[in-house]
């Protein structure tokens, strides 16, 4: 159940109901090329990098690739809620093998997460506020502002990615993998069949074409840095900084930039607040349903609603820094 707030009360009337329902339809199409046109780019990045060798190609290839690694990690959410493909078979196994294991994470573990964090937001029941609340120096929002520089650098940086990967490991496929504690959830046999399949095919891939050191830097070295900086501004956006403490109502809409539409925001990710009133719309129907809403003045009178992330009066600078 979606908790109790006054933009859900609103959102319940019956002709955004039935507008819901209506969007709420998967695409198979749609869905399969947004994820092609993610390694699409991704290939056409390495591709350029490796051809020309120069350093300058391979600095641009790894900020490209980052934010594509983030898109991927948005897929394989549209995943965890059955939204890729109408298929619940194909919507895991290829949502895995495309999206969630090329980033560390195995769709039914993000999952059963991420349920929570919808049934429970931002209460004690919530596995993402209790990493939060874990550890304020990285999570705890607003900052004064050299503080809030120092976590954003370090995670451009890669300096947080060891706090990070153990943060969020109950989503990898690694920790529990036999299933003999109670968390993470128990992979079933499926997944665990996947994962090999995914990890054997990238091993022999890259002895085939010796691609060890690329793999390195155009894949591992974006997830690390600069992937992790567009997470952590995306993430901290959505919930921290809001007057309500919890639920619903504790969520932002944010309308980004043209080019944070693309790194920090891909894939209507930004449309937060309606994904949480309604978590069955797919990712592309996402922006239709929130002009819908927003267009309603007494929805539009309650929600929470920023002019993008880094701007000035965005919700990093404008929202998150304390004075």
């Amino acid at each position: 159940m979606i908790a109790s707030s006054r933009t859900v009360e609103i959102a319940r009337k019956p002709e955004f109901l039935e507008k819901a329902k209506h969007l709420s339809k998967i695409n198979n199409w749609k869905a399969a090329w947004a994820i092609a046109r993610q390694w699409v780019v991704i290939a056409a990045c390495a591709t350029a990098a490796i051809w020309s060798g120069h350093w300058l190609v391979y600095a641009v290839a790894i900020v490209v690739i980052a934010t594509r690694q983030h898109a991927l990690g948005v897929l394989l959410h549209d995943a965890s809620h059955y939204r890729v493909f109408t298929n619940r078979q194909a919507n895991e196994f290829v949502s895995n093998v495309a999206c969630a294991l090329p980033v560390a994470v195995i769709v039914s573990r993000y999952r059963a997460e991420h349920t929570l964090h919808h049934r429970h937001s931002n209460t004690e029941k919530d596995p993402y506020w209790l990493i939060f609340q874990s550890n304020p120096r990285d999570w705890r929002w607003p900052k004064r502002p050299l503080s809030a520089l120092t976590v954003l650098v370090k995670d451009f940086f890669g300096l947080n990615s060891h706090v990070a990967t153990r943060e969020f490991s109950n989503w990898s496929p690694a920790k529990n993998h036999f299933g003999e504690s109670g968390s993470p959830v128990p992979l079933s046999r499926g997944d665990r069949a996947t994962a090999y399949l995914f990890v054997a095919s990238l091993i022999i891939a890259l002895w085939l074409t010796n691609g060890w050191m690329n793999f390195a830097i155009l894949w591992i070295l974006p997830f690390l840095t600069i992937s992790q900086f567009l997470v952590r501004v995306r993430t901290i956006a959505e919930h921290h900084g809001l007057p309500e403490d919890s639920g619903t109502d504790a969520t932002r809409h944010v309308d980004p930039s043209f080019w944070e539409a693309l790194s920090i925001a891909p894939l209507n990710v930004n449309c937060h607040l309606v994904h949480h009133i309604f978590p069955s719309i797919p990712q592309y129907n996402l922006p239709e349903m929130t002009n819908i809403l927003f267009a309603d003045p007494e929805f539009a009178a309650v929600a929470h609603r920023s002019p993008g992330y880094l701007s000035r009066d965005g919700v990093i600078r404008g929202e998150l820094l304390a004075t």
